[in-house]
């Protein structure tokens, strides 16, 4: 319960030094929470919540946290008032940041977090074994 308490605020300080946009901080800065158990901790972000008018964060994470491919172009035909039809191009990427395997937010974060949250379980552990042989509970 305490790594809950504790690591909760230091996760979503962490993802929010990492995150530079304003979708970045809804999606992935706003979802961000920490499940523990007595076996492991889950460090969680974009799992559950809407980000905007129904718009689900799950369906915005992969895009958001990985970029997209920003010279992707589509093509659509419209039809015109007076009947005809013309092709209208649309850049529907540009609000991501690049490609990039390594992620952005979650992964940057994750990799800087886990040491932090390993180091406070070693902790609480060694406090734990210490109280116990004193009789303290």
């Amino acid at each position: 319960m305490q790594t809950k308490v504790l690591g909760t605020p230091e996760w979503t300080r962490e993802l929010a030094q990492q995150a530079s946009t304003r979708l970045e901080h809804r999606v992935i800065v706003g979802t961000a929470r920490v499940n523990a158990s007595n076996q492991n901790v889950q460090l969680a972000a974009a799992g559950t919540g809407r980000v905007r008018r129904g718009v689900k964060a799950v369906d915005l994470a992969a895009p958001v946290e990985f970029g997209a491919n920003r010279n992707q172009v589509k093509t659509y035909r419209r039809r015109s008032k007076n009947g005809g039809t013309h092709e209208v191009t649309r850049h529907t990427s540009n609000q991501l940041r690049w490609r990039k395997r390594t992620g952005h937010v979650f992964y940057p974060a994750t990799a800087r977090f886990v040491p932090r949250i390993a180091s406070l379980w070693a902790q609480t552990v060694v406090r734990t074994i210490a109280f116990a042989f004193e009789g303290r509970t």
